[in-house]
């Protein structure tokens, strides 16, 4: 968790919800005739209690994802979630879970507000690794769905508070700002995780200095963490989708590529997402930025790219 995030009501009672309640509040958002059966509860989501249906009558299944509680975050919405993936409902079907409902509604088990959506095939890459065979075409697959993400009209959802939105670079250097320090404050002290001479919180500060002092490039919808944990594949590799889009805010496309622990991969998906245009200077300057912050990011616990995200870091502050 960040330091922009604060969980607004830390000791709300979190229970666990009764099969029968979940499936009850599903099925009145599903078409007519789908039926559920059995159930599990994924809670490895750090804001969402996740509840797993399979459908009766067809292959495939149902999800229904709750806001926890105690974990209710101002940056993270069910609401905003519901908003994303109806409007993209058309573009990337398939490769997005299936929305079928949203609501907040009172029950005897207390309030409840809910998603009700398709379950994505496969499972996550940080669940089951991904091939190196499968590695660079599942990254070209998935910059496909991040242009549409990034295409996406949501100036009234911008207009409406619903996608908080990164205006200015004044406002870039504001969000990436406690993000850097919340790094520099599990790396400062620890010379096992630091391989280099300049300190964190000196790369923290180069990193911020070179943000651009304006942007051009009008803020888009991003996911915001399109990485191994939201990824989703089969057996063999290939991308079956993208889920959770809880924590989706408007800024500058570069930080939507910066969620891959590898630098190569990030390397891959910067290449594949371009797709042969060449960046200009605005926008190399924010992915540097982000590449900083990612190599940061693998370099504070044990992590087998902790080795290439020491190089890449080198090689970045070079480039500043």
């Amino acid at each position: 968790m960040g330091r922009a995030d604060v969980y607004s009501q830390p000791d709300a009672p979190d229970p666990m919800l009764p099969a029968e309640l979940v499936r009850e509040l599903a099925e009145a958002h599903l078409p007519t005739g789908v039926r559920l059966a059995g159930m599990a509860v994924d809670e490895s989501g750090g804001e969402a209690r996740v509840y797993l249906f399979d459908r009766a009558d067809t292959d495939g299944g149902v999800a229904v994802k709750t806001q926890r509680p105690h974990r209710l975050r101002p940056r993270t919405s069910l609401a905003k979630e519901a908003v994303l993936l109806a409007a993209l409902a058309g573009p990337l079907a398939g490769r997005i879970p299936a929305f079928y409902g949203y609501d907040a509604v009172d029950t005897t088990a207390g309030p409840i507000e809910f998603l009700v959506i398709g379950r994505v095939p496969g499972r996550a890459v940080v669940t089951g690794g991904l091939p190196e065979s499968a590695r660079s075409r599942l990254l070209r697959e998935l910059a496909d769905v991040l242009r549409a993400v990034h295409g996406l009209d949501a100036g009234e959802l911008r207009s409406a508070g619903t996608l908080p939105t990164v205006d200015d670079a004044v406002a870039l250097r504001a969000r990436l700002e406690p993000n850097f320090a919340d790094l520099v404050e599990h790396l400062v002290g620890r010379p096992d995780r630091w391989p280099l001479k300049v300190q964190p919180d000196r790369v923290a500060e180069r990193a911020l200095a070179a943000l651009p002092t304006r942007l051009d490039a009008p803020p888009v919808p991003l996911h915001s963490n399109p990485g191994p944990t939201h990824v989703f594949t089969d057996e063999g590799g290939g991308f079956t989708g993208l889920i959770d889009f809880g924590d989706a805010y408007a800024a500058h496309p570069a930080l939507d590529l910066r969620s891959w622990p590898d630098p190569a991969d990030r390397i891959l998906l910067r290449e594949a997402y371009l797709d042969g245009q060449v960046a200009n200077a605005e926008w190399d300057a924010v992915w540097t930025v982000a590449m900083i912050y990612a190599d940061l990011g693998a370099l504070t616990g044990p992590h087998p790219h902790a080795a290439p995200a020491a190089a890449d870091l080198v090689e970045r502050l070079g480039q500043l």
